[in-house]
C-alpha cells in the first residue's frame, strides 16, 4: 500500500497589533494544527510574519511571547521577511525568540512550488 503525503500548511500573520484578535488567531490557529498533525495528516507545518506581522516583533507582550516559545518548542519552523526585519532593526529581536529569516518572495514562491495551503491573518 502506498502511503499518501501528508498536507503542508503555511500560516502568514500579516496583521500588526492594530488587529491583535488576528495575530492571536493565527498564531493559537498553528499550535491545534501541530498539536492534531498526526491525525490530519500534516507534514510540515510554517509560520511566517510579513508586513504587520514582522512589526509584531518590535514588541510582544508575554502571552505572546508564551505562544512563540510553545510554537518554537514544537518544532514548529518560524520567519520573518529578511527585508522588513532589516528595515526595522527586527533581527535581533527575531533571533532572540528563534524566529528565522526569508526573503518573502522566496517563501512565497516555495509555497506555491511545494504545495503548501497558506492562510493569511
Amino acid at each position: 500500500m502506498v502511503k499518501k503525503a501528508g498536507g503542508k500548511i503555511a500560516i502568514v500573520i500579516s496583521s500588526d497589533w492594530d488587529q491583535k484578535i488576528k495575530v492571536d488567531a493565527g498564531l493559537h490557529l498553528a499550535k491545534r494544527i501541530y498539536e492534531a498533525r498526526q491525525e490530519n495528516s500534516v507534514d510540515a507545518l510554517e509560520v511566517f510574519l510579513f508586513a504587520g506581522g514582522a512589526k509584531l516583533l518590535q514588541s510582544l507582550p508575554d502571552e505572546f511571547v508564551k505562544i512563540i516559545e510553545e510554537l518554537r518548542q514544537s518544532n514548529i519552523l518560524m520567519k520573518v521577511c529578511t527585508t522588513e526585519a532589516k528595515l526595522w532593526n527586527l533581527e535581533e529581536n527575531a533571533k532572540k525568540y528563534g524566529i528565522g529569516f526569508e526573503f518573502a518572495r522566496d517563501a512565497f514562491s516555495r509555497y506555491a512550488r511545494d504545495g503548501f495551503t497558506v492562510f493569511t491573518f
